[in-house]
């Protein structure tokens, strides 16, 4: 069976577990994914096989890491209720940042030419595997919108 694989940034991560999130300073309860993209995430966290495979670039969790993990506590918690999870997931994979996607940043241009750079390689991860993107970020959306890459649609 193929599965549907999607790619999610950061926004969307933690829109899914706002949960682990919404104690946090920096969290403003900024807009919430869709149903679909909750039901998306929900196959891929799963801990059986699904035919959803999300794709995690590790910048996602290096933008947490430093953004967010400002005490211990809320590391464990990050760390038991959303990377295990992730981790363990038979749908999951965290993908590093490698040379096909360093090349397809290049070309994230447009509304993203000033964008931040951990979204810029979330979009370049995407164009890399041609698939879609989970993410609620109004520049990428537009991004996508403009279809002038190979990214199929966004899931927001």
């Amino acid at each position: 069976m193929e599965k549907i694989r999607y790619v999610i940034d950061t926004n969307g991560l933690i829109s899914f577990f706002a949960g682990v999130f919404e104690d946090t300073h920096r969290f403003d309860g900024s807009p919430s994914i869709s149903k679909k993209a909750r039901n998306a995430i929900q196959e891929a966290v799963s801990p059986l096989e699904g035919g959803v495979l999300l794709s995690v670039p590790s910048i996602v969790f290096i933008e947490i890491y430093e953004k967010w993990l400002q005490s211990g506590e809320f590391f464990r918690r990050f760390f038991y209720e959303v990377f295990t999870p992730l981790k363990q997931s038979p749908n999951v994979e965290i993908r590093a940042i490698d040379q096909e996607v360093l090349e397809n940043l290049l070309i994230v241009d447009g509304c993203l030419a000033t964008h931040d750079l951990h979204d810029k390689i979330v979009v370049a991860s995407a164009i890399t595997l041609e698939c879609s993107i989970i993410t609620v970020d109004h520049k990428i959306i537009e991004f996508v919108g403009k279809g002038e890459r190979k990214i199929p649609n966004v899931l927001n």
